[in-house]
């Protein structure tokens, strides 16, 4: 049986100009960033991986010592929040003593990329001799070889986040005979995020192959285009994957064996019955092959080590894919309607599960 929480699907819709969002946080934030208006302090940077950053703010107390506040950081689409850490207890080595150190909350900070070289910054500290605030931030360094470059010309962008509420993505689950749902164990809804991120929710999917070969699709439509229009599109999707990298399986592998693609299409994609089999209506791919409808964009693998392979244990980590790079066009309906859509096509025989946590569409009417 599919169950699908429809009635608690939903993602908030924002149309804006891509100027007025933030950029993702990726591995080019790495490095130094600091207030003009204040040289002298500020952050320094380090992406682990796109769920996990390390942050340090090289400041001044408030009786002009040096302070330094070090804390992990969770990545949220364009924002980094940490809670930072201020230590001491020790002295200089040789007299080093690690056992010595002592640390403290000192507060909370949010690192929102505005740019590829700009960032808005707040804080809220936790001792009430310092006021929360907030200011602009400039990159100062970087790392060389992790270029940023601006966003294309993009005259509109849409963007989806789960929240609670009505529906606005629905499932749809391929490539698995017809009257065999139970074995399938297909399930969809919103649903809270996995730790760390269990305050949040995120679109949940998931399915048991037991066939060497499960589609399954999270779509939703887009109205408002001008209609019979052809546009210009990219698509990029943030979602939750435990899936470490390097891992073996039946019929492949957890990770890499689960290919991930983001199409959009002027017409719904549905399922049809061939051979006692669900497919798609339309051409979405199969498995390590984009489709007419729908373009490659990595895999389910999380970049967690192998060293997490066996147990249950392996973290949950947000996984950036995007079809930056490669060219792509839809036609909008006679209503003015397209539809878009991000899918998993698994190999791997046994569960795959991930969330959705956002979904950008940028278009531009072609030339």
């Amino acid at each position: 049986m599919i169950r699908c929480t429809c009635k608690t699907l939903v993602l908030t819709t924002l149309l804006l100009a891509t100027t007025a969002h933030g950029r993702p946080i990726e591995a080019d934030v790495t490095g130094n960033w600091y207030y003009p208006q204040q040289p002298g302090h500020g952050l320094q940077i380090e992406i682990l991986d796109l769920s996990r950053a390390v942050v340090a703010w090289y400041t001044f107390d408030a009786e002009g010592r040096p302070l330094w506040l070090i804390g992990n950081g969770s990545i949220e689409g364009d924002t980094i929040r940490a809670e930072l850490h201020r230590y001491d207890g020790t002295r200089f080595p040789p007299d080093f003593d690690a056992g010595e150190i002592e640390g403290e909350l000192w507060g909370r900070i949010v690192f929102r990329r505005t740019g590829c070289n700009s960032a808005a910054f707040s804080y809220t500290p936790e001792e009430g001799i310092y006021q929360p605030a907030e200011f602009p931030l400039e990159r100062l360094t970087q790392i060389d070889g992790l270029n940023c470059s601006e966003p294309g010309p993009w005259p509109q962008q849409r963007r989806w986040t789960p929240t609670a509420g009505s529906s606005g993505f629905e499932a749809l689950f391929l490539d698995y005979p017809v009257g065999r749902e139970d074995q399938f164990d297909l399930a969809s809804g919103v649903e809270p995020l996995p730790e760390p991120w269990g305050a949040k929710h995120g679109l949940r999917i998931s399915g048991n192959n037991a066939s060497d070969d499960l589609m399954m699709v999270l779509m939703r439509p887009v109205d408002g285009l001008e209609p019979n229009t052809r546009y210009d599109v990219e698509l990029e999707m943030q979602f939750a994957t435990n899936e470490p990298s390097g891992c073996s399986g039946v019929g492949g592998s957890p990770g890499e064996s689960v290919f991930m693609r983001l199409g959009a299409a002027g017409e719904q994609p549905g399922a049809v019955i061939v051979d006692d089999y669900r497919r798609a209506s339309i051409d979405l791919g199969q498995q390590a092959n984009p489709g007419e409808r729908a373009l490659s964009a990595g895999n389910m693998a999380n970049g967690a080590d192998e060293s997490f392979c066996t147990g249950t244990d392996a973290p949950w980590r947000l996984k950036r894919v995007s079809t930056t790079g490669q060219e792509f066009s839809v036609t909008s309906d006679e209503t003015g309607r397209i539809w878009v859509y991000g899918l998993s096509d698994s190999a791997f025989e046994a569960t795959t599960t991930w969330y959705l946590t956002e979904f950008v569409l940028r278009l531009a009417e072609t030339e």
